[in-house]
């Protein structure tokens, strides 16, 4: 496979991923300034918690303590009132073997430096400018894909 078709299979499978999962997807390879965004999207409030919701029922599905169960649902009230929407910016990098690593293991400081600058751009936005941003990585190994939430956290 060549890169480009390797690096247009990882974007698709991660912008399914990112539909699937109730993100709404603002810009693809968002280019300005010295810097590139793979994706940007928004992640609301109201889908988080649907998220969180799904992951509690399976957990109260499995747990026998009646006390660990009325923990997670007052964690589930007390955490809806918290929730905000939220900018992700998604850094998609696609292998299609494993020579130089899987995709997530190669976000460096220089990388992680672009991503920031194009965050602080974004916030300048109207539109964006209250809101918190994170960053997460796509990482599409072999056709695989596993994606990172909060993958790490600078300053902006």
């Amino acid at each position: 496979m060549y890169n480009d078709e390797t690096w247009k299979m990882g974007e698709q499978l991660a912008q399914e991923y990112m539909k699937k999962h109730g993100y709404k997807i603002i810009y693809t390879n968002f280019a300005e300034r010295g810097f590139e965004l793979d994706i940007v999207a928004i992640h609301s409030a109201k889908q988080q918690f649907k998220n969180l919701k799904n992951e509690t029922k399976k957990k109260l599905k499995d747990e026998k303590s009646p006390k660990v169960k009325k923990l997670l649902k007052n964690n589930l009230k007390n955490i809806k009132s918290t929730l905000k929407d939220v900018l992700v910016i998604t850094e998609v990098k696609s292998r299609a073997d494993d020579r130089f690593g899987r995709g997530c293991e190669c976000i460096d400081l220089k990388k992680r430096s672009h991503l920031t600058r194009g965050a602080k751009y974004l916030k300048q936005m109207e539109r964006f400018k209250n809101m918190q941003v994170r960053f997460d990585v796509a990482s599409v190994d072999f056709g695989k894909i596993t994606y990172i939430e909060n993958s790490f956290c600078p300053k902006c």
